[in-house]
């Protein structure tokens, strides 16, 4: 299928040692999925600044949208804003806009723990979700989120129209069958339809083995004629 193509880089020790679970990478998938646009790498980092930096380097290039979660609070192991800069080569900058929000969120100028929330990298754009504290930040096409879930939901869905593509259309197989039983007819379909993605799910319960069978594609006929020839081969129709 051709359709954007996207990169999650989710950043945290935390995730990585099982201290915590992550709810981020499911719900950006769906989201993307359902604006037509398909995540094709996602990458756990920790709290390191060059591991974070390797990671932006191969994915910037490669896809149309790079989402990153986590490391951008003030303390020690928030590093992700000056690792994007470095990634992409913009020198980081004073932004007087977030000195001044921080003043009117804490009611004291900035001191020394928060100076580093006021900078950023050159040419960052700013976007102010709804009831959100703190700004979205963008850096040409990398998107940085903070780690903590339902702020992640509230900023994505504020943004979320910029990334509509054209649709992607599904179609599900539900099958009290064994992957070896439909692994003929499945591969034929394959075969004559190159511009429709399969796959193949099986599910044990009880003992007992059963299947469903996904198709996607950009063109919603071919999708359904695909369906019709499956179930024609498996006997359904």
């Amino acid at each position: 299928m051709n359709v954007p193509r996207a990169a999650l880089v989710i950043i945290g020790q935390e995730l990585l040692s099982g201290k915590v679970k992550d709810e981020n990478v499911g719900y950006l998938t769906e989201q993307l999925w359902a604006l037509g646009v398909e995540v094709k790498r996602v990458l756990f980092v920790p709290d390191d600044s060059q591991d974070i930096v390797e990671a932006l380097r191969w994915v910037v290039d490669r896809h149309d949208y790079v989402f990153t979660t986590g490391g951008m609070g003030p303390t020690h192991d928030d590093v992700t804003v000056a690792a994007v800069s470095e990634a992409l080569g913009r020198p980081m900058v004073h932004s007087p806009i977030l000195e001044s929000l921080l003043e009117r969120l804490y009611g004291v100028p900035a001191g020394p723990e928060r100076t580093r929330l006021c900078h950023i990298p050159e040419g960052a754009e700013l976007v102010y979700p709804e009831d959100a504290r703190f700004p979205q930040l963008i850096v040409g096409n990398v998107f940085l989120f903070p780690g903590v879930p339902s702020i992640v939901r509230k900023k994505f869905s504020a943004i979320a129209e910029r990334f509509r593509a054209e649709p992607i259309y599904s179609e599900r197989l539900d099958l009290d069958r064994s992957e070896m039983e439909i692994v003929m007819p499945l591969n034929a379909v394959v075969e004559s339809f190159a511009d429709v993605r399969f796959g193949s799910y099986p599910q044990y319960s009880e003992g007992k083995e059963t299947v469903y069978l996904t198709l996607d594609g950009t063109q919603q006929e071919r999708v359904q004629d695909a369906l019709k020839l499956l179930k024609k081969l498996l006997g359904l129709a």
